[in-house]
Formats: structure tokens, C-alpha cells, sequence
């Protein structure tokens, strides 16, 4: 058995990776400067580029997900690599030229280029964005570059949809596959994942299916609590191929709507799912490379065949963490008379008006909760672990508003946005954010004041992409702590009594509903495990958190065992990498599977 994959989890603050200290002069000639920039990017050479230039790629050059930093390494390996590849010359995609910015005092120029590229035998075509700055000596040079694959020519596109449902991969071109099993690929949920990642395959002509143990597509937006809603807009969680939510739905979607817009787009375009399917257990066989995927319907068992498994099941979001005060014996033993759960088994607390209500924990779901209880009358207080990040919705309202609107296609949104190193963005976010914080500081005292624990400049990036959360986005529950109608207290949780809480200082908070938002277990192989066995878990990479180069661990590519993949994260992290998964997928169908550069 080969040793399990495991890549170290990095620190944000030891990536390398910085933004240009510069700005645009007020009179530059943009479609000069264009042409210079695709002159200065077909004959790389060291002085074109900035001395802390970045280069990220996603599988045009690498095959998989690579951010390469510093003149000497980036000038060499894509040099290396457009040979290797047998790149085409890079030419200007249009005429324009866009100015990004992050603060008024730092800005650069982009251009957007096209190129032909070969990937393992396969013709691909790749697009990107050259960033230049403009340097101390007047000299424009390349400080970022971005390139990523479009597609591979003459087999579809993973942003345009099908509608004819013809199969174009023939599944017997290559001995390397086996034109016996059922499906090229079975995906396992049918969540913003499981979903965005089977319309792409749909659209590349792929056999897939898609199986959900819930009664329909949504359905599980129907298990959350009742007032949950996406603190980010809905254009920004579309599903592939345009907007999926009409105008008159709400800026921040309501669950409700969210399960419904997925149920409806997986109607539109008719996305192969079974549901009311269970899957028991799935195998895997060396010889033959397939797997075999057991599943349990309400009438039968049944059985798929496939050449590779996609786990989309709600990654980290499957196994609820108590504090160990809160434990089935310890609730038991302590004679509690009123209502404790789990944030995840939450619905509402209408039949609590006017009682008292405790939430533990002060990320997303706490603070929904909290505004819940004050909402009916009750007398409302969240127990608070640790210094919480506060990021006002507003303010990331109109971040995302620049590129996720009406007028701007998401996925289009998606290559100018999300393409950046993690990096990068972590470094743009932050400069914002902790200038916006600055620039309001009451807004931050008022909570202060009221006894909550403000990681007052956190590191959203942090949140998101090592710790799983924690944060909470502000649509609200701030203002009602710093008025007083939501309670705080920091003080450690000792027991339970009969009445609510005893806290180590020996004081004593009463409550008739305690909901635990205390969040869950993020070790996603043990969610893989019920699926795919212990032992092939084991092989598995860690999931989540990010490597030295800035890329997210174990996501959306081989996950450290043959044919398998994990597939998760946020709303616009599911949309825009399964595009990347589909075409990994498509590669192996065509019996050429992507080879990942690792020098």
C-alpha cells in the first residue's frame, strides 16, 4: 500500500507574494502599453518582470493548480514549460486595457491574452491576465501573471451548456479505460458542488450521475434553520452558465429560494440526478482502475460502475462538535429542564417568545441564531470562546458587486476575480478591509463597550481557508449586541445545572433553550471514510488549509488516491473549480488523465 498523501499546511504570512507599491500615471497610451505587455510576455526575460513577480496557473502549464513566485523561477519554469507544452504565442484578447485597483494610493494595469497550448496530447486552449506595474525607474514590467485552461478544442467548452444530451466521449478510444463500467464519473451529493461539477461534465459530454440520498435537488436547504440566508449576494452564488436566480429574488437569498433555484437549474438542464439514493459504500479495484459504488434506494439496492468517484457531501459539515461540558451524559447528569441542540439541528425558537435563550459560539450561525431569539422577545445571550472577526456585509456588498452583477456573466466574473493567487487576494482584501476598519472605528467600539471580544483586524482569508470559519459577515447582529438586545459574555463554560449554565468563575446563567453553534469536525477523510473504507481514507490528503504555494490542500484534483477527488468550499469556489474538475475529468475519459507538474 503506498504511503498516505499528506501536504503540510502553510501560513498566509510565510507565502511569498506581495502587491506593487505603484500606481498608473495619470496619461498612458493603453493600447500601447497593451501590445507591450504581450511584446514583454513572448520574450519573457528577467527584466521584464518585477523582482517579486507571481505567476499562477491553473492546468494550462501544470496540469493541475501551481503558484510559482520570484523573477528567476517564474521566468525559467514558464519558459521551461511553453516548451514542453509547445505554447503558441500569446496574443491581446480585444484592445482593451483594464486599470485594477485596491486603494486609491496603488493601481496596475491589465491585459487579458489567449494561447494554444498542448497538455499531455491534447489541444488546449488557455487564456490569462498580465498585470504590470509601473516601476520606481518609469519601467512597466509584469508583476502578476495568471493563465488558466479554457478548454480542450473540438470536445465542448465547460461554460457553455448542452442541450442535445449526446454522449462525446467514446468510452472505448483507449485501452487505458474500461468501456464496461457505467459511468465515467459518479458524483455523491448534489449540493452547489455536486451540481456545478456535473453541468460541466454535461456540457463536455461525459458519462456521469449524480447521487443524492435526499428526496429532490435542494432539499437540504430545507433541514437548515429557517432564517438562514446567504450573507453574500446571489449573483455571486449562481450555478454555472449565467444567473440562476431571477431580479425579484432577494439580494441575499433566503434558504428557501437557494434550495429552490437549485431544484430549478437542475430541471433547466437536465442534470442526471437519482435521488432518494443512498450511497452504502463504494471499492475500488486496482486491476481494472473502476470503482464500484453500492447504493440503497427506498425500493432496492442498486449498484454503479465507474471510472472515477467525486465526493461533493458537504465537506467538514457532516460531523457536529459539543464542547465536552455539553455531552449527551454530562446534559444527563446535570438535570436540565429546558431545550439543548446542535445549531445544525436548529429550525427556529417560535415556541420560546419570551424566554430565555442562550447560543454558544459567535461565527455565522450564532450571530442568525441570536437574532432569532431577540426577534420573538427573548431574553438573548451568546457565549463567546475567543476574539471574533467582524467583516460588515456592506463592505463586502460592494466588493463583490464590481465583478458579480446583472450585467456581468459569473463566470466570466469567475477569470477576473478568483483567478488571482490566494495570496494576492489574502494581501488586496486585507489592505481594504483594514482600511475600512480604520476609517469606522466606532462601529468596532460600540461592541467592545457591549463585553464582545473583537478580533478587531482579522484575516478573513485565515477564516476561510485554514480555519473553516469563525468569522461573522454582518448583516445585522452587531448593531442589536451594541445596543444591548443580544447579551454577551466571554466567561469559560464549566457545567450544566438543572436551569442552564455554571461558568468557572462560579456563576450561573439560566436558559430555556441552549443552541450550540460550536461548528464541526473539519477532518474530512473521516466523512470519506463512511463512504470509501478507512483504509483508502488513509491515502488520502489533508482537505482544506493551504499549501506553500497559497493553493487550497486536496481540493478539486486527485485527493491522494486513484479516481477519487474531493469537491467543496464556498458558493463561488464550488462554481469556479468544478470548470477545472470537470476538465480533469475529461482528460481521462479521453484516455489521456492530466500529468501535474511537480518541479
Amino acid at each position: 500500500m503506498s504511503q498516505p498523501q499528506r501536504t503540510p499546511l502553510a501560513r498566509f504570512e510565510d507565502i511569498p507574494g506581495k502587491l506593487p507599491e505603484s500606481s498608473v500615471p495619470g496619461s498612458v497610451d493603453f493600447q500601447t502599453l497593451a501590445d507591450q505587455a504581450v511584446e514583454k510576455l513572448n520574450n519573457l526575460t528577467p527584466d521584464n518582470v518585477t523582482e517579486s513577480v507571481v505567476w499562477r496557473d491553473l492546468l494550462s502549464f501544470t496540469g493541475t493548480y501551481r503558484t510559482f513566485n520570484s523573477r528567476a523561477n517564474v521566468v525559467n519554469t514558464l519558459r521551461d514549460l511553453r516548451q514542453s507544452r509547445r505554447c503558441s504565442a500569446f496574443y491581446a484578447l480585444g484592445s482593451g486595457v483594464r486599470t485594477e485597483r485596491s486603494l486609491s494610493d496603488i493601481s496596475w494595469c491589465d491585459v487579458d491574452v489567449l494561447f494554444d497550448v498542448q497538455i499531455d496530447g491534447l489541444a488546449g486552449k488557455g487564456r490569462g491576465i498580465v498585470s504590470l506595474a509601473c516601476c520606481a525607474d518609469g519601467q512597466w514590467r509584469i508583476w502578476m501573471l495568471r493563465t488558466w485552461l479554457e478548454c480542450f478544442e473540438g470536445h465542448g467548452h465547460p461554460d457553455v451548456p448542452v442541450s442535445d444530451g449526446i454522449i462525446r466521449v467514446d468510452s472505448g478510444n483507449s485501452a487505458s479505460r474500461s468501456p464496461n463500467t457505467d459511468y465515467d464519473v459518479v458524483i455523491v451529493g448534489s449540493g452547489q458542488s455536486g451540481l456545478s461539477t456535473a453541468g460541466r461534465l454535461k456540457a463536455l459530454g461525459i458519462r456521469y450521475v449524480v447521487l443524492e440520498k435526499r428526496p429532490e435537488v435542494g432539499h437540504v436547504w430545507a433541514s437548515r434553520y429557517e432564517s438562514l440566508r446567504w450573507h453574500t449576494s446571489k449573483h455571486y452564488g449562481s450555478l454555472p452558465f449565467g444567473h440562476s436566480y431571477p431580479d425579484e429574488d432577494d439580494y441575499m437569498l433566503p434558504a428557501k429560494r437557494i434550495g429552490a433555484g437549485h431544484k430549478a437549474w437542475s430541471e433547466k438542464y437536465d442534470i442526471n440526478v437519482r435521488t432518494s439514493t443512498a450511497v452504502d459504500a463504494a471499492s475500488y479495484d486496482a486491476e481494472s482502475q473502476t470503482w464500484t459504488v453500492r447504493a440503497s434506494t427506498p425500493e432496492a439496492q442498486q449498484t454503479f460502475t465507474t471510472r472515477n468517484l467525486v465526493l461533493a457531501i458537504g465537506t467538514g459539515h457532516l460531523t457536529p462538535v459539543v464542547p465536552e461540558w455539553a455531552s449527551p451524559e454530562k446534559i444527563a447528569s446535570s438535570g436540565f429542564k429546558g431545550t439543548i441542540l446542535h445549531g445544525s439541528n436548529y429550525k427556529n425558537c417560535t415556541l420560546f417568545a419570551g424566554k430565555r435563550g442562550v447560543v454558544v459560539g459567535t461565527a455565522n450561525t450564532a450571530h442568525d441564531v441570536a437574532e432569532d431569539m431577540a426577534n420573538v422577545g427573548m431574553s438573548t445571550t451568546l457565549v463567546q470562546r475567543g476574539a471574533t472577526f467582524i467583516f460588515p456585509a456592506e463592505w463586502l456588498h460592494h466588493a463583490e458587486d464590481v465583478h458579480y452583477n446583472p450585467n456581468v456573466d459569473p463566470a466570466e466574473a469567475d477569470r477576473i476575480s478568483f483567478t488571482h493567487p490566494n495570496k494576492i487576494m489574502r494581501e488586496l482584501v486585507n489592505r481594504a478591509v483594514f482600511a475600512g476598519i480604520k476609517a469606522n472605528p466606532d462601529r468596532f467600539d460600540a461592541l467592545e463597550k457591549a463585553g464582545f471580544k473583537l478580533d478587531r483586524y482579522g484575516d478573513i482569508y485565515n477564516n476561510l481557508y485554514v480555519r473553516f470559519g469563525g468569522h461573522y459577515v454582518d448583516i445585522g447582529a452587531s448593531e442589536r449586541i451594541a445596543k444591548g438586545e443580544i447579551k454577551v459574555t466571554s466567561r469559560p463554560v464549566k457545567k450544566m445545572y438543572k436551569d442552564g449554565l455554571v461558568f468557572e468563575d462560579g456563576g450561573e446563567l439560566p436558559a430555556d433553550l441552549i443552541v450550540l453553534c460550536t461548528g464541526f469536525d473539519h477532518d474530512f477523510r473521516k466523512d470519506a471514510a463512511r463512504i470509501v473504507g478507512a483504509d483508502v481514507a488513509d491515502q488520502m490528503d489533508d482537505f482544506w488549509g493551504v499549501d506553500a504555494e497559497g493553493e487550497v490542500r486536496g481540493h478539486a484534483k486527485i485527493a491522494g488516491h486513484p479516481h477519487l477527488y474531493y469537491h467543496g468550499g464556498d458558493i463561488r469556489m464550488a462554481r469556479f473549480y468544478s470548470r477545472f474538475l470537470a476538465l480533469q475529468l475529461q482528460a481521462d475519459a479521453l484516455g489521456r488523465p492530466l500529468q501535474p507538474y511537480v518541479g
